[in-house]
């Protein structure tokens, strides 16, 4: 028995841009939630019998930089998360929001897709990355918003 999959629907970038937050020691980091793929799930059936509209898979990429002076000794080597965890030596950085936004993606059938990245945290590590910027270990929410053709979303702040 084969299973039919669903092929991924294209889609057209509308509004993407960065998110930018100040940190306590001066450095900006900037953030970028990019969705890279959309495809419709199986249609599910209601208690009622009634076919339920069909949701929708994502994938997203997140993207983050840092703006510093601060340089450290360039290192080429990927850490997991667990060294990067254990190497915090400033933990909960104060910021200030620069820019927070919605990115927005209209789907081929017509859906559209609103995304909008939250820092809730940030630690600064004593690791250094091949340029030798520093590295921050970051919490980030992710608000998701999708409107199929013939919906509305609910308002949001932009």
């Amino acid at each position: 028995m084969s299973t039919f999959v669903r092929p991924p629907l294209d889609f057209d970038v509308l509004k993407e841009i960065w998110n930018k937050y100040e940190l306590q020691d001066q450095a900006v980091l900037k953030v970028k939630i990019v969705l890279t793929m959309v495809a419709k799930a199986e249609t599910q059936t209601a208690p009622s019998g009634s076919p339920r509209p069909q949701p929708y898979n994502i994938d997203l990429q997140t993207i983050i930089v840092v703006l510093t002076n601060e340089r450290g000794p360039p290192d080429t080597r990927t850490y997991s998360q667990a060294e990067l965890n254990s190497a915090i030596t400033k933990s909960d950085i104060r910021f200030t929001t620069i820019t927070q936004d919605w990115n927005e993606y209209v789907v081929d059938d017509g859906t559209r897709i609103k995304i909008q990245p939250i820092l809730m945290g940030v630690s600064k590590t004593s690791k250094f990355n091949n340029k030798g910027l520093p590295i921050y270990v970051t919490n980030i929410s992710i608000n998701v918003q999708i409107k199929p053709p013939g919906t509305q979303l609910p308002s949001v702040p932009s």
